[in-house]
């Protein structure tokens, strides 16, 4: 697999580089960004880096992005940028609001690291999302000008927040750590129904394989010997060349059999 990475916008203070409130844009892209890109890597995926740190106008660093990415045969491009406008939470922008799978495990891994999912939507306006051949997603991490999101930002860190987008990219949910207490009410419910398992696969084993007396002999329970001898004397049972073939329950027909037989006489 080949990733284009883009760390969104340029340098701080620079041209076009993002905007600017309890977090700045530029700083926190490359913080996940470059992260981002080391742990893709570790993962087996080439990395693109598609930044562009310096342009004399937005339009031209979009351009310079953009000529990055398409010169490269890449199956996927991300762009990293960080939102501003006063709301909370995180959204990806694909080419039409197209869901697949990465984008939307990206806004599901977020919200594992507790920002709001705000969902996939349509980023076909988007310059690097329009103008890229690869399937492209632009993820606005959070809010730079709310504190709730900032701090939150802060308190998980960037490396988090990259590995979230990581595990999104490569097919993998973050999956949340039980506690002592949560573990150990799983530990019980598991062994519950193991011991619910056992009592079916027993019972189970009683109807399947019911045990057969076909011979009046040590196999057979002794308070039935007499009863099932004089039902066999008196033609009341007839065997095959195979025996009996009695089970428990013609065991004690043959006893009541034999026993009232025994008052009426």
């Amino acid at each position: 697999m080949i990733v284009g990475v883009n760390c969104g916008h340029t340098v701080s203070g620079t041209v076009g580089s993002g905007a600017v409130g309890y977090l700045n844009e530029s700083d926190e892209t490359r913080a996940v960004g470059y992260r981002l890109m080391d742990k893709l890597r570790a993962n087996g995926v080439t990395v693109v880096d598609c930044a562009s740190d310096y342009a004399p106008t937005v339009g031209e660093n979009l351009r310079e992005i953009v000529a990055k990415a398409n010169a490269q045969p890449l199956d996927l491009f991300v762009s990293i940028h960080f939102n501003s406008g006063g709301g909370r939470g995180t959204e990806v922008y694909t080419y039409n609001g197209q869901r697949f799978e990465a984008a939307e495990l990206v806004c599901e891994n977020m919200a594992e690291l507790g920002f709001i999912n705000r969902g996939i939507k349509d980023g076909s306006h988007l310059y690097v999302i329009r103008k890229t051949n690869a399937r492209s997603m632009l993820i606005e991490v959070c809010f730079v000008d709310t504190q709730s999101d900032a701090d939150l930002y802060h308190k998980v860190g960037a490396d988090e927040v990259a590995q979230a987008i990581c595990d999104a990219i490569i097919g993998k949910r973050m999956e949340e750590e039980l506690t002592m207490s949560q573990y150990e009410e799983l530990k019980n419910m598991i062994s519950t129904e193991q011991a619910r398992i056992d009592v079916l696969q027993n019972e189970m084993y009683k109807v399947q394989n019911p045990f057969i007396y076909n011979y009046i002999d040590s196999n057979m329970p002794e308070w039935a010997h007499e009863a099932v001898q004089w039902c066999v004397d008196n033609g009341i049972i007839v065997g095959t060349g195979e025996g009996l073939g009695l089970d428990n329950t013609k065991l004690w027909t043959c006893v009541v059999i034999y026993r009232l037989a025994q008052k009426l006489q």
